[in-house]
């Protein structure tokens, strides 16, 4: 009983997580599952993205309400993270667990620092005209690949990717983060369906997790216009950006040294 209370806690508060920073939390997931419930690594993936898909689903639906969604963009990184995500679960469980954290460590710590140039102006070296529509589209699919493949082999964790990409293209703080979820509910649905097919869904845990972070997304949009983003007219916001680059980094390491 204490340990599916304590899964309904952890949900609701990824759901504020998702709603607030763009998603990033099917790591946490995954790691709940495997630790908590003893489930196996390819069941908690398949359950995390289950979880993740009405979880990004919500959270974009009440960013879209507040404009902060870049649907041309969103739907390019979608389609292309879709095919990611089918080559990235393609490739799960063959490469060597020691092999395969150094390389996501070092693919989202990167990508956190090609965010990092972007949004910190003392890192920016020069204001660049503003790249063309071919060379974003192209930006926009690259990115989404890269996050579709990431979402394939480890359930969520390539947000990271299109956050990324979404910075890199010169998108505003709240459309990073509106973006970012309504490509992840495309993203997490489609490698929930080709993950399904090699691991089972643990729907006992699934269904609470998923109603618990829902609800905390719901809360999450709440506390983002009434006490985060507040009364400003902007949709850029420092500390979102920091809390985002500091927690990418973050995960990137600890897969380093994991």
């Amino acid at each position: 009983m204490v340990k599916f209370i304590l899964l309904m806690v952890v949900g609701f508060l990824m759901g504020i997580f998702t709603i607030v920073l763009g998603g990033g939390a099917g790591a946490v997931y995954v790691s709940l599952l495997t630790l908590l419930f003893n489930v196996p690594p390819a069941i908690a993936t398949s359950t995390s993205l289950a979880t993740m898909f009405p979880t990004a689903g919500v959270s974009a639906f009440l960013h879209a309400k507040s404009n902060n969604v870049n649907f041309k963009t969103g739907w390019t990184m979608m389609g292309w993270g879709a095919i990611g995500s089918l080559i990235g679960s393609s490739f799960s469980g063959k490469i060597p667990e020691d092999h395969y954290n150094q390389l996501i460590g070092r693919v989202i710590i990167g990508l956190t620092v090609l965010m990092a140039v972007k949004k910190i102006p003392a890192l920016q070296i020069t204001n660049k005209k503003e790249a063309s529509r071919i060379k974003r589209v192209l930006q926009a699919s690259l990115f989404g690949m890269i996050g579709g493949i990431l979402s394939g082999l480890v359930g969520t964790s390539g947000t990271t990717a299109i956050i990324a990409g979404l910075a890199v293209l010169g998108c505003s703080t709240m459309q990073t983060v509106g973006t970012s979820v309504f490509v992840l509910s495309g993203i997490s649905l489609s490698g929930f369906l080709m993950r399904v097919q090699v691991g089972n869904v643990a729907w006992k845990l699934a269904i609470p997790l998923a109603v618990s972070a829902v609800l905390g997304a719901i809360l999450g949009s709440l506390l983002l216009k009434k006490v985060i983003v507040g009364k400003t007219a902007s949709k850029d916001n420092k500390r979102i950006d920091l809390i985002m680059i500091l927690g990418n980094l973050l995960m990137g390491i600890a897969l380093l040294f994991k």
